[in-house]
């Protein structure tokens, strides 16, 4: 049968009803021509709420998806915050790592456009989503329910981001912003380290080899604190799309995106504090720190639809983020301020200055096409090339005491990397690949085969130079707010005040001494896959899937914790069996069944024996560290009231063997580190999803978006097995109990979103939408003995947004984060009860946004 295409508008303009719906009919006009079949071609916008909704309704998998739409309206500028508004997520404080069903950072994962991408940050698996911006995607899809056209190593959920291919019109918009943090603007002083500059692209280089051999203190940027100017928060930003025909059929599109953005924020309070069993202080600081971020982000998409049949698109995305941070804090440091008068009260008081500074320059590309060979066969692939460039420049640190009685300032002699530089880079370079075809061997009946494959290289390597004191304290003047007049060329040339040594000696043995400490990765993971979908009646739809992942990965290394260096060889094969159930109960409800094994692998940072040292905490890789496996099983039930609307509950539960999890190890340094903690670990729960009209009348709607999760989570602790597992590690255990919650897991997560549309004249809009977000208390950390798991506390956050967007093209947006304003805590959970060990406000955000399309 000989098919022709109408466009929907010629269809519209030029055919009787009786032909647009494709029926065979008799007419008394002479020289019709009769229409067989009918092809309706045209554009939906993937990212509406009720095409989102239409499309979870109708998938055999589980879908669950937040469109760029509602992001718009509900204000949310970055994807991190765009998952936490799905049901069963959350967003771990400090980072933009994301816990998902009660499961972190490594039992995640994230795909852009269906392919993986590294992190950009060497202690993470996943991508910081907070360095997404909404502007430049169509969708976010959270992938709760594993299928094998998905990687292996996942337990939590797969979070895709599905980035803007343009349809429409063509147009051009710009964005300017400005907010402030309440905090930040009410210091009359606002400090950061010397060196960085505005725009983030400065970048701090270690000295040379050779100028640190002959000169020695050979540092070009200072130790003193630089003074900025008022810390008001600014955004630029464009997004343009257009499209062209290309001959009869093909048409090329193109979406463009580029933005800046800065942030300011302050916090004050108790910041690095750590405790022993007993309660008693290792370190207790109070302080302040002062942090600045950016965010410069470019983003091509070119779509070439050949004809209706082929499609290729390229996406090039590129993302500059820095951070700095500088902390300035006082109080007291186990064996640096120990001094004691007669009445045994303590003389001295400990400051610390630590300066962070951070860059990542992450490029990720992507090649991709579908191609219709035939009715029934279909193929499509996908490759992509990512690069990151990660590098820690110039963190600083001093530590120094100040005694009370004289009035005097002197460094402690106790600890030679107390006053310290530190330089790391992680370079990462990323192929990866999917090719698989669909075959519809009947209505009924379809079958996917596909590979995926993965080459990941990753090289890491860090210079720390430690200034050990020579002179006793008294000996020198020190001034805390200027180490500069320390630490010197002029002073380093006398040779009586300080040396400059690394991990492996004095800088004076370049040979020695100047050699970095590294850690090499080459990672490989082959898979291939198969999907059947049979659709046994009109109801009653199953797919039955199997995936073999095979992973090879080489770590070489050589760190201070392994000074003669080392190899660690892992390989695993996963076999993956999956089962999704669909039955339509009629054209509102649909009962779901999934059952799936799936796979965790540790970190490169979690094996790799390297310490990362942060303000309160060290922390180091386990060499013996094993993959856990996942069985998982969910049950759901959707009810769609009306178009763009959805009621749904799940029931889930997963069963771990192997479970890893970041514990405090038996020591006296405070340091954590990762094991597999016992044979078993259980994760179940219940969640609940409501997108709902509430009122709709004419131009006005309010509406509500609101999810809550109920999560219980149990594993085993065995000391025993630690022990015997842990052979060639430097990690020691010594659990509180047999059994504990699972490191991460909230047992209760609630989002509330409250909407309220208005529609006027000509495409003129108002949204108005407050967001409040609850999560309960999690485990940060697992203790030891009687020294209680590190633990946060609960949480409750209430943001609010009104948009106005008029015919004109203007768009104007007010914007209020964090308006309860509630205490961050952390507290070590001790028999004899809670100690904080952070605790401070983070203060509220105000903005302004102005947007104009042409």
């Amino acid at each position: 049968m000989k098919a022709k295409t109408i466009s929907i508008s010629a269809l519209f303009l030029c055919m009787p009803m009786s032909l647009l719906l494709a029926q065979n009919t008799q007419d008394t006009l002479k020289g019709e021509k009769k229409i067989d079949e009918v092809k309706i071609i045209g554009n939906t916008k993937k990212s509406t709420e009720s095409n989102i909704i239409a499309t979870q309704r109708k998938s055999v998998e589980v879908i669950e998806r937040v469109g760029s739409v509602q992001l718009e309206k509900q204000g949310i500028g970055d994807a991190a915050v765009a998952v936490t508004k799905a049901t069963g997520s959350q967003k771990q404080e400090g980072s933009g790592q994301i816990f998902i069903r009660g499961l972190g950072d490594r039992n995640n994962s994230t795909t852009i456009n269906g392919l993986p991408v590294p992190s950009n940050d060497p202690i993470y698996k996943n991508l910081d989503l907070s360095i997404i911006k909404t502007d430049m995607i169509d969708f976010v899809g959270l992938e709760k329910v594993y299928q094998p056209k998905l990687w292996g190593d996942i337990s939590g959920a797969n979070v895709d981001i599905v980035t803007k291919v343009y349809t429409g019109k063509p147009y051009f918009k710009v964005n300017l912003g400005s907010s402030v943090n309440t905090n930040a603007l009410s210091k009359n002083n606002f400090y950061l380290q010397d060196g960085p500059n505005y725009f983030g692209f400065k970048q701090l280089n270690k000295p040379s080899n050779a100028l640190l051999a002959t000169q020695g203190y050979a540092f070009s940027t200072s130790w003193n604190n630089r003074q900025v100017a008022t810390p008001i928060n600014s955004s630029l930003g464009f997004d343009f799309g257009t499209n062209f025909k290309v001959g009869s059929q093909g048409k090329l599109s193109i979406f463009g995106y580029g933005s800046f953005d800065n942030d300011y924020s302050f916090v004050e309070g108790n910041i690095g504090s750590s405790f022993n069993n007993e309660g008693s202080a290792l370190k207790q600081l109070n302080g302040q720190e002062f942090k600045y971020l950016t965010n410069t982000t470019g983003l091509l998409n070119v779509n070439y639809r050949i004809n209706a049949n082929h499609n290729i698109n390229y996406s090039s995305n590129y993302i500059h983020t820095t951070e700095q941070k500088l902390g300035n804090y006082s109080g007291y440091i186990r064996d640096v301020n120990e001094l004691l008068n007669e009445n045994q009260e303590r003389i001295e008081v400990a400051n610390m200055r630590r300066a962070l500074y951070k860059t990542n320059d992450l490029f990720i590309n992507q090649l991709r096409g579908e191609h219709k060979i035939s009715d029934p066969f279909k193929i499509v692939w996908n490759l992509g090339y990512n690069r990151l460039d990660s590098r820690r420049p110039d963190r600083q640190q001093n530590i120094s005491v100040y005694n009370i009685e004289t009035g005097n300032n002197y460094f402690a002699n106790s600890n030679p990397g107390a006053n310290q530089r530190y330089f790391d880079k992680l370079i990462e370079n990323d192929y990866v690949g999917d090719l698989h075809a669909d075959y519809n061997f009947s209505d009924d009946l379809k079958v996917t085969l596909g590979y995926s494959g993965r080459k990941k290289d990753s090289d890491f390597r860090a210079y720390q130079y430690n200034f050990r004191i020579l002179q006793p304290q008294g000996n020198y003047y020190l001034d805390p707010q200027n180490y500069d007049g320390f630490f010197n060329l002029g002073n380093y040339t006398t040779g009586n005040l300080f040396q400059i040594a690394t991990f492996w000696g004095d800088i004076k043995d370049p040979q020695q001494a100047l050699k970095p400490q590294f850690y090499e990765s080459e990672l490989f993971n082959n898979a291939g896959y198969a999907n059947v979908e049979y659709k046994f009646n009109e109801k009653f739809t199953g797919q039955l899937g199997l995936r073999y992942d095979n992973i090879d990965q080489k770590i070489t290394y050589m760190t201070a914790i392994f000074s003669n260096g080392g190899i660690i060889n892992k390989n695993y094969s996963k076999l993956l069996p999956s089962l999704n159930l669909k039955y339509a109960v009629n054209d509102k409800n649909n009962l779901r069944f999934s059952a799936s094994k799936t796979y965790t692998t540790p970190l490169l940072i979690e094996l790799a024996p390297y310490e990362y040292e942060e303000i309160d905490e060290l922390s180091f890789g386990n060499v013996d560290l094993n993959p856990a496996d996942n069985y998982n099983v969910d049950l759901k039930w959707e009810w769609f009231p009306k178009r763009g609307e959805v009621i749904s509950v799940t029931a889930f539960g997963k069963y771990i063997i192997d479970p890893i999890a970041r514990v405090t190890v038996n020591s006296s340094s405070n340091s954590v580190s990762f094991v597999n903690t016992g044979d078993s670990g259980r994760v179940f729960g219940a969640e609940l999803e409501i997108r709902k009209d509430l009122y709709e009348v004419g131009n006005t709607r309010l509406y509500t978006f609101l999810n809550g999760s109920y999560i219980n989570t149990q594993q085993d602790l065995d000391n025993d097995k630690v022990v015997a597992e842990n052979p060639n590690s430097r990690v020691s255990v010594d659990f509180i109990k047999d059994k504990d919650k699972m490191q991460g897991a909230s047992d209760f997560l609630a989002n509330v979103n409250l909407g309220w549309e208005q529609k006027w004249g000509d495409k003129n809009a108002l949204d108005f939408v407050v967001s409040y977000s609850y999560i309960s208390d999690n485990i940060y950390a697992l203790g030891y003995q009687t020294k209680g798991n590190i633990v946060d506390k609960a949480i409750n956050t209430l943001d609010a947004i009104v948009k106005v967007k008029l015919s004109s093209g203007l768009g104007i947006s007010f914007t209020g984060r964090n308006l309860l304003n509630p205490e961050y805590k952390r507290v070590q959970a001790n028999q004899n009860g809670d100690v904080a060990v952070r605790n401070f406000k983070k203060g509220m955000n105000y903005g302004v946004g102005f947007s104009y399309e042409f």
